[in-house]
């Protein structure tokens, strides 16, 4: 039975509503509702059988979602192997430090970076001390220790004061994980301003000429807590003073590179 005038203009209307509907749903270059209006008006003006067209337009749709799905399903597992990709080699170069899980609900990355800082600031930082011994300097040096100690270092707490205002924040009723995240930003951005700093003053030392420095490093005046001595003489056994700086300098600047940090430095 042939279509009225009525019927054929509601299933136009129809089309017409689809390639709305997905344009606006997906992609108008795709579905794209000014070309089909020309092949309407196209098929009028050449007398084509309506009803004809109108089927064809129908299978013509179903087949451009159909191809559409497919091609966004290819697209979107590629872009999830990318991503899973990338979230992979984040975690194997955050791998390689320490992780310290001070919180069952603390984020593996805080973890890791903790773990980071507690041993660059126990067994790395204190060599600068040792070797640096220009006044401005020094000062400088004993400013961005007391702040390495309050974020890595544990005191007479089980945690760093830092790590602890962590974990009330965790433990607090009720808190959103974007007051979760907000928090946990914020300690990495605070570190990673220090690991800037502790790099410019290594560049700067590196850069300053000091006859002791040329000559591997002796550690008959390094007066320090015995553990910790030890662990900062195994990293820097054999090394000159020169060579000593230059390795806090790489280990600063890899903890940066590696957790992603290098926008945070100070203006």
């Amino acid at each position: 039975m042939a279509l009225n005038r009525n019927e054929i203009d509601h299933l136009i209307e129809k089309i017409r509503d689809s390639y709305r509907d997905l344009a606006k749903k997906y992609s108008p270059k795709w579905f794209d509702l000014d070309k089909f209006n020309e092949r309407y008006i196209l098929a009028i003006r050449s007398g084509m059988n309506l009803e004809g067209f109108i089927l064809a337009e129908i299978s013509g749709f179903e087949k451009l979602r159909e191809k559409y799905e497919k091609t966004k399903k290819a697209r979107d597992n590629s872009f999830s192997k990318k991503v899973d990709q990338i979230i992979d080699e984040n975690m194997a170069r955050i791998k390689k430090y320490p992780q310290i899980i001070f919180h069952p609900s603390c984020g593996v990355e805080i973890a890791y970076f903790y773990g980071a800082m507690k041993e660059f600031t126990y067994s790395f930082y204190p060599i600068l001390w040792y070797l640096i011994r220009d006044h401005n300097t020094r000062t400088e040096l004993v400013n961005i220790e007391e702040m390495l100690e309050y974020h890595a270092i544990s005191g007479p707490r089980q945690y760093p004061k830092r790590i602890e205002d962590h974990i009330l924040v965790l433990n607090r009723p009720g808190i959103r994980e974007i007051d979760i995240e907000k928090d946990r930003n914020s300690y990495l951005k605070e570190c990673a301003f220090l690991l800037h700093d502790i790099v410019r003053i290594c560049d700067s030392a590196l850069d300053t000429p000091v006859e002791e420095w040329n000559y591997p490093v002796t550690f008959d005046r390094f007066h320090i807590e015995e553990n910790r001595k030890k662990a900062v003489i195994d990293n820097f056994r054999d090394l000159t003073g020169y060579g000593a700086i230059l390795k806090v300098h790489d280990k600063s600047d890899a903890i940066i590179s590696d957790f992603r940090l290098s926008a945070f430095k100070r203006s």
